[in-house]
């Protein structure tokens, strides 16, 4: 009791609460472990339960038209998981969400969720905010699908970024293979590899394991902008000849 007590006063839409609503709210939550790669829920499942990021990240995909899925989004530490149709009649998981690594969440119910959660100012603040944010990303993804695919990945390096603050420095915390990036942006992982090699050697971008640090922001932030002359005389440049458009 007195972790997920802990639990909640560190996460920032609990941690206005005083203690004894803190204790009250505390035996409806559950500590729940997954493993990378481990699947959270199926998408088209019924929702019973609702999860909120306590550490590590998940990809939230959909079946793609081949066998590949298609990644959504990633979400990490404060985001609430199973939201976006929790108050429908008969809902259903709209996306399957993957362990992107080792994580832990809290996990409650449905019901505790629409009753109590939703009253309660700073977490409906929150939950607002998140489900606005996912709709501007899914806009944002409309708007981008017809650039270039250099374009397309810097962007969402420079997005994972950006939603991280300016306190987590140069680092995107979320782990990222080139598939995943290349499940993101719709494109093929080897294409993914000949951009990020390339801006590597450039020192635009260091990559340690699954780790990504920006280096050069505003040089990343030209390229999505198509405002690098390299980028947009792909033909012929050694470099970028064989990096596909959108």
């Amino acid at each position: 009791m007195l972790d997920v007590t802990q639990r909640l006063k560190s996460l920032d839409s609990f941690n206005p609460l005083g203690e004894t609503s803190l204790k009250e709210l505390s035996s409806h939550f559950e500590i729940v472990y997954v493993k990378n790669r481990e699947i959270l829920f199926k998408e088209d499942t019924p929702i019973q339960d609702l999860y909120i990021v306590l550490y590590g990240s998940f990809k939230i995909q959909k079946k793609g038209s081949n066998s590949s899925p298609v990644i959504l989004n990633f979400l990490n530490r404060g985001e609430f998981l199973g939201i976006a149709m929790a108050g429908l009649t008969y809902p259903v998981y709209p996306a399957t969400a993957v362990a992107n690594e080792d994580a832990a969440l809290l996990r409650f119910s449905r019901n505790y969720f629409l009753n109590v959660l939703m009253k309660i100012d700073s977490v409906r603040a929150t939950v607002t905010r998140q489900i606005s944010e996912r709709f501007l990303e899914f806009q944002h993804d409309r708007c981008m699908e017809n650039v270039r695919t250099h374009q397309r990945v810097a962007d969402l390096l420079l997005r994972l970024l950006d939603r991280q603050g300016e306190k987590s420095g140069s680092q995107i915390l979320i782990p990222l293979t080139r598939k995943d990036i290349a499940q993101r942006v719709g494109t093929k992982a080897e294409t993914v590899i000949r951009i990020l090699s390339i801006w590597n050697k450039k020192g635009w971008i260091k990559t340690v394991d699954r780790h990504i640090a920006i280096i050069n922001y505003q040089q990343l932030k030209e390229v999505r902008d198509e405002r690098t002359p390299e980028y947009t005389q792909v033909a012929t440049s050694d470099d970028f000849e064989d990096v596909e458009p959108a």
